[in-house]
């Protein structure tokens, strides 16, 4: 159902990549399959509200959440903002593709889509050439959503036991504006940020693991949110 384009340079991304480790690569996805997927998720009702929770990542009812009295929503945010002033933390909606789709659970078949898009020969190949890496076998995925006040902190997606080789992140907001945040950023040894990717709709950015990062806070006044499908190029089975 949806396809990558087939005009692609790879041997021009694979420069790029190997010189820098971060790639961002535009016109990804052929015909209308980005505006599609799109549409999809921003019709979705019920999406995870993610954050870290003394170092163990939370998930809860976004739909619950919504349902909250202002004290409650309250008490989340001292909780989300007290960690973030010191420690790593994030906030945003995920829609966990890969779990049920992997177990062959009955989601809306759009979904399975997806998953299959991200684990088609075209897409792999395209990954594996670009990357510089044969030994990625298959690719996880959820979709994500930044609302305003959402942000990722720095981090390197180092997990001991994942396998990962590179992050992709399909960008698909249309005419998303800089100003609005939601930047992909990366960092260099010093900390200091050497690069900043802004959601560009129907363009993937693929990067090295581990290699530090962060996504930026999505300001209080941007009128739309920071669509994207996101995950990891993985070696090994897929389980």
């Amino acid at each position: 159902m949806y396809c990558i384009s087939s005009d692609l340079d790879v041997d021009r991304l694979r420069e790029e990549f190997l010189r820098s480790s971060v790639v961002q690569v535009p016109n990804f996805l052929h015909g209308q399959s980005a505006s599609d997927i799109f549409s999809f998720l921003r019709e979705q009702k019920e999406w995870n509200l993610s954050f870290n929770k003394l170092g163990v990542h939370t998930d809860i009812s976004f739909s619950d959440y919504c349902g909250w009295s202002t004290d409650q929503k309250g008490m989340l945010n001292d909780i989300v903002w007290s960690q973030a002033g010191a420690e790593f933390q994030y906030l945003y909606k995920s829609i966990p593709i890969f779990d049920f789709c992997s177990r062959g659970s009955g989601q809306d078949r759009r979904f399975m889509s997806i998953f299959q898009l991200v684990n088609s020969k075209s897409f792999l190949s395209l990954m594996r050439s670009v990357v510089g890496d044969n030994s990625i076998a298959f690719a996880d995925v959820q979709a994500t959503c930044f609302d305003r006040g959402h942000f990722l902190k720095e981090h390197d997606d180092g997990v001991s036991g994942k396998n990962r080789v590179a992050a992709y992140v399909i960008n698909l907001t249309p005419n998303w504006n800089l100003d609005w945040g939601g930047v992909l950023h990366f960092y260099g040894k010093d900390g200091g940020a050497i690069r900043g990717l802004v959601p560009t709709f129907n363009a993937v950015n693929v990067f090295k693991v581990p290699q530090k990062h962060s996504v930026s806070y999505v300001a209080p006044f941007a009128p739309e949110s920071r669509y994207s499908i996101t995950g990891w190029l993985r070696r090994g089975e897929m389980a």
